[in-house]
């Protein structure tokens, strides 16, 4: 039996939607109906009304020289980053989870400076990793890092409610002149860098590129060049590596709940997701694919920004 929704009922059912941003996206993914209804500024306000904390939704980026690189795209938000303003750091974008951001210093050529900002409330905590504990390479194509929880999810793969000052690591993946990989780890729990080379290393000849990796479970997923991915697992300390696929700009992401490693790829208005395929030998199954001009009014005519 087919039970319909009353029009007037909709809206107060969406305002109970759990106060996190994936949850209206998922919403406003379901009919054009429900996709205006949580684009309406007065069902916005209302939502957070009832929940009572502020809502933010947008992307960090290092496209412009700005001492605050974020794009909103709805919601609301009420960041505190008074502390970026500092003329004597130049801070770039480099991480983000469970709502707290990791910089780096561009400004600084002897130690490697790194700020754990968390924007809603301004607290952050710097740390410094000494050029003599780690000399770090400033190419481009042979470092990224990451900030990790140590909170981590529940069984279910939920988010565990992380405060401003939770204990979190950072991770330093880099590859040398000849491609070889070894990692460098810092605790806030003990204050240290811990530098390892893992083991299982992969092929000589690995250039990593310096885009945002996924973290599913206790393995962080580093997109490397020529269509491969590096996978890092911080509990066993070993390192493997797999192909991707091809076409477009790609991006890691997590999927099935946040259980498997996924891929998003878009290639002109076309969108294609992707998840791996742990019984394949590290095969990926398409799981759909978007014509964005279809679903977004308007966006074939939209002028270039």
């Amino acid at each position: 039996m087919r039970c319909i929704i009353p029009d007037e009922m909709q809206p107060e059912i969406l305002e109970r939607l759990p106060l996190r941003p994936q949850s209206l996206a998922h919403a406003s993914a379901v009919c054009k109906a429900w996709r205006r209804i949580v684009n309406d500024q007065g069902f916005l306000g209302r939502h957070r009304a009832r929940h009572g904390t502020p809502l933010a939704m947008g992307f960090f980026h290092n496209a412009n020289a700005t001492p605050f690189p974020f794009v909103h795209v709805g919601g609301f938000a009420s960041f505190s980053f008074e502390r970026l303003w500092d003329i004597a750091h130049s801070w770039k974008f480099m991480d983000c989870r469970h709502g707290r951001v990791l910089l780096r210093d561009e400004a600084s050529w002897s130690d490697v400076c790194f700020l754990v900002w968390h924007p809603m409330t301004g607290y952050c905590h710097e740390v410094i990793m000494l050029h003599d504990v780690c000399t770090v390479n400033h190419s481009k194509k042979n470092i990224n890092v990451a900030l990790i929880c140590v909170a981590g999810c529940d069984d279910d793969n939920h988010y565990m409610n992380c405060t401003p000052t939770s204990p979190f690591r950072i991770v330093v993946v880099r590859s040398d002149s000849q491609g070889r990989v070894s990692t460098i780890v810092f605790s806030s729990l003990t204050g240290m860098w811990a530098e390892s080379m893992p083991a299982g290393l992969p092929p000589m000849g690995v250039h990593i590129r310096a885009e945002p990796c996924a973290i599913v479970g206790n393995t962080m997923y580093q997109p490397l060049y020529d269509y491969r991915v590096l996978a890092y697992d911080m509990g066993n300390n070993t390192l493997t590596m797999f192909e991707r696929p091809r076409g477009g700009n790609v991006r890691l992401m997590k999927v099935d709940g946040g259980a498997r490693l996924g891929l998003a790829a878009a290639h002109d208005l076309i969108l294609r997701l992707w998840e791996q395929d742990t019984n394949a030998d590290g095969g990926w199954v398409l799981l759909k694919t978007v014509d964005l001009g279809d679903l977004i009014t308007g966006l074939f005519t939209a002028p270039l920004p």
